[in-house]
């Protein structure tokens, strides 16, 4: 059923057809707006400047013919789409099909066909609409988290467009390649988002001369873990530059208390257990310290063939039913050379091998016993190939992020 006004472009030499279109869908009263072209070219100028939601296009005309004029609104983006029926002899179908056409009514017009063609057009164009709308409320809510950052230009783009740019803007925020290489000269890191956007991160600054590095896990996939990781990324932004914190355990405790006020999380019954995962560790080199605290997540540290596991408390970031209780500190005796991981969930997880089960983190930890002294270059190729081909022909489960860094 058409149920609104809809713009119908007639493309024609002749103004009596125009007429003859006009009256008959008055008649009938379907609701349209027509505009009136006499040749081709007007018609694709006029279609550009309107952008109409179905063209009735004549086959010969002058300047450009209705053939031509379909081969260049189908080669335009913003016109491309259109529906375009085609009026003319019935030797001319061929042609118009290759050029673009979507359907054919033959001159002179029979009342019925025009009618029953029109109306099947703009029904199909009434549902592109309800698909065109869904796509404009999900680009408004990404635009609620972005709008610190980013205007967003509404236009007519498809659902992928919308997460590629997401995607940029969520490695805008994360920290460049210049400041990681300054704290962390020999590292790597592999991440293998499960969405286009991931919903983990990774966070390294310097306070006061020692050198802080984090990996988190956040609640989620794709656009909603974006959006946590987003703020996790400001919170500790915020939390390091705002005054001198202690020790990890101080972090995680202040990052904990944001993001519970950001997700008006208060204890309640029935409350999201939306938050993050995180290791993070403290590293002051003039001291020769190396500090970790953990909220669900591990750290190793290799060493001559030789793996240590350093476990972070069994609780996450954000509610829970200890949310009051302070996190620990771990103090790491290390040796320069060491290597240190801090990675999410997401490698040990996923499916795949000749059974189809997950990798494990036993297998995970072997693999790094096997390759930590090669270079940064190397283990990073080496966890890509290995999880690439466990994984096979499954879908990825999750967002998989690991950094590895020699002390």
């Amino acid at each position: 059923m058409i149920r609104e006004d809809y713009k119908i472009l007639v493309a024609d030499d002749s103004e009596l057809s125009y007429k003859i279109i006009s009256e008959i869908l008055e008649i009938v009263g379907i609701g349209v707006k027509l505009f009136y072209a006499e040749d081709g070219k007007k018609a694709c100028d006029m279609a550009l400047e309107t952008i109409p939601d179905l063209i009735l296009m004549d086959v010969i005309m002058p300047e450009i013919n209705g053939i031509d004029a379909i081969k260049i609104l189908r080669a335009n983006p913003l016109t491309t789409e259109i529906p375009i029926i085609v009026l003319s002899a019935s030797e001319s179908l061929n042609s118009a099909y290759e050029a673009g056409a979507n359907d054919f009514i033959s001159k002179p017009f029979q009342k019925y066909e025009l009618l029953i063609k029109v109306r099947s057009a703009l029904n199909l164009v009434q549902k592109i609409k309800e698909i065109r709308k869904q796509k404009e409320e999900l680009e408004n809510k990404h635009q609620q988290v972005t709008e610190q950052r980013d205007r967003i230009v509404k236009q007519q783009k498809d659902i992928i467009d919308d997460i590629y740019y997401s995607k940029r803007i969520q490695e805008a925020i994360l920290p460049t390649k210049k400041t990681v290489l300054e704290i962390l000269p020999k590292h790597f890191i592999l991440d293998l988002p499960r969405n286009i956007v991931s919903g983990d991160f990774y966070w390294v600054g310097e306070a006061d001369g020692r050198h802080i590095i984090a990996v988190a896990d956040c609640t989620g996939h794709g656009i909603s873990g974006a959006f946590m990781t987003m703020a996790g990324t400001a919170f500790l932004n915020e939390i390091i530059n705002s005054k001198p914190v202690e020790n990890a355990s101080e972090i995680l405790f202040k990052l904990r208390k944001l993001v519970m006020k950001l997700l008006k999380q208060k204890g309640e019954e029935g409350e999201a257990a939306d938050g993050m995962d995180i290791s993070l560790l403290i590293f002051d080199k003039k001291d020769r310290t190396l500090q970790f605290s953990g909220a669900n997540n591990l750290l190793y540290l290799v060493r001559n063939n030789e793996l240590k596991v350093f476990k972070g408390d069994r609780m996450p970031i954000g509610i829970h039913l200890n949310f009051q209780k302070p996190f620990t500190d771990q103090q790491i005796d290390f040796r320069l050379g060491d290597m240190i991981y801090l990675f999410t969930d997401g490698y040990a997880d996923q499916f795949g091998g000749p059974n189809n089960k997950k990798f494990r983190y036993k297998q995970f930890q072997e693999l790094l016993i096997q390759i930590h002294n090669k270079s940064m270059v190397e283990q990073k190729e080496q966890l890509f190939r290995t999880i690439t081909n466990w994984k096979g022909d499954n879908d990825q489960v999750d967002d998989i992020l690991i950094m590895g860094f020699r002390l």
